[in-house]
């Protein structure tokens, strides 16, 4: 693991004693998230997280009934979600594996995600890796930072798409978009403060699907 990513997962409570708390707050940032994976593939499907770090996202959806495989190219972060999925008890699966070469995985999900993995790659990469992606479920999504995500942390070699330009990656990908959509409260400046306690929560999530939020995601679906 670079020392970058390393230090990232450390401040985000991946390995403290307590992490069960940062764990159950990740769950309720990514609410939104988990809500639209279960409109469009609802349990008990078979999902594929590529990128899957301390396996968080799987902990949770395996407990409400999902079979859901992580994978990560690190192994110290496959070793500490499945000792995780043993600690709590949920069956959750994790393997080592390289997000450019999907073939073990080829045709056997309903649907794969990744979540702030692929906004570090050029466009051009991105394409190809939601291809190889759409290799092993008809439905793929997408979850990037918004340019939003500067209140909260330095941007580094993140590249920053709007919600229509973040579609067009997925269509190029040779996929359908069946839904795009935003999440995650904006209330770091006055404005931001002031339109969250004024708009209704349609308001609220309408304007959160066009981009004014924290993060980005598009569903595709392939014809196959």
């Amino acid at each position: 693991m670079s020392e970058r990513w390393k230090n990232y997962f450390d401040s985000h409570g991946a390995f403290d004693r307590n992490w069960l708390g940062t764990a159950v707050a990740h769950w309720g940032f990514h609410e939104t998230l988990y809500g639209m994976i279960a409109r469009h593939c609802p349990a008990p499907a078979r999902i594929l997280n590529v990128g899957s770090g301390p396996g968080w996202s799987e902990l949770y959806l395996a407990s409400v009934g999902y079979d859901v495989t992580g994978i990560d190219n690190e192994p110290s972060l496959v070793e500490l979600a499945r000792e995780r999925a043993a600690l709590i008890g949920v069956p959750a699966k994790f393997e080592v594996a390289d997000a450019f070469d999907l073939s073990d995985f080829e045709s056997k999900f309903d649907l794969v995600f990744s979540c702030g993995v692929l906004e570090h790659f050029d466009r051009d990469v991105t394409v190809r890796l939601l291809q190889e992606q759409a290799k092993c479920a008809t439905k793929v999504l997408i979850q990037i930072p918004a340019c939003y995500t500067a209140y909260t942390g330095e941007i580094t070699d993140e590249r920053i798409y709007s919600i229509n330009q973040l579609s067009k990656i997925v269509e190029d990908a040779g996929l359908r978009v069946i839904s795009k959509f935003g999440y995650g409260d904006l209330a770091f400046t006055p404005m931001q403060v002031f339109l969250r306690r004024i708009l209704p929560r349609v308001a609220w999530r309408i304007a959160q699907n066009k981009g004014f939020a924290y993060s980005l995601a598009v569903i595709g679906e392939s014809s196959r």
